[in-house]
């Protein structure tokens, strides 16, 4: 009852704080999120049926498509990566498919290899049927995986956001009923007679 008390008595300096910190955590994960794609992207390669690339390090790696916003380009591909032996290395679909688009770009999930050692490998991309005009506006993206990182960041803002809305009420509640009891004890005067 006492914490109670004391919540109350400082409600506004409580609030003022709680305000400052939701805002500090809400604009610490809207950037966080936002630079996110950019910081786990590892390479980006133009659409083509073969190529080569090069990765650094072992680990699992998410292949996402990329091009302009409602493309078709991608519809019906399949993506294979393998060692310079033709050894296919192991991969799976995503799961969710996670996306996510500007106002002009789209970046879709489609693909995660688990690259058994650092080197080169082989890319393929069977039934793309040949180049097309557009086709340099169409990228393949490797990315690190980062799925747990995204939901993190969006708990993060919704947390933070409903710190920041709560400590706007509490502040409000507590200033008007602060306002509210001064203006009850405050002193009536009365006129005399005569």
């Amino acid at each position: 009852m006492a914490f109670l008390k004391f919540v109350w008595r400082n409600g506004l300096w409580i609030a003022v704080v709680a305000f400052a910190v939701a805002a500090a955590g809400l604009a610490f994960c809207i950037l966080g999120a936002s630079g996110l794609e950019k910081r786990n992207e590892l390479l980006s390669v133009p659409l083509l049926e073969r190529q080569d690339v090069e990765f650094a390090e072992a680990g699992r790696v998410v292949l996402c498509v990329e091009g302009p916003l409602l493309t078709g380009r991608f519809a019906g591909l399949t993506y294979e990566l393998a060692t310079p032996n033709n050894a296919p290395v192991k991969s799976r679909a995503t799961w969710l498919h996670s996306k996510s688009s500007s106002f002009s770009r789209v970046r879709m999930e489609v693909r995660v290899f688990e690259v058994p050692e650092p080197g080169r490998y082989v890319l393929r991309v069977q039934g793309l049927k040949g180049g097309q005009a557009a086709d340099s506006q169409h990228r393949l993206v490797f990315t690190r995986p980062h799925l747990v990182q995204t939901v993190g960041y969006i708990l993060g803002i919704v947390f933070a956001g409903m710190l920041l809305v709560a400590s706007v009420v509490f502040f409000g509640l507590r200033f008007a009923f602060g306002r509210w009891r001064q203006s009850r004890q405050a002193p009536h005067c009365t006129a005399l007679p005569g």
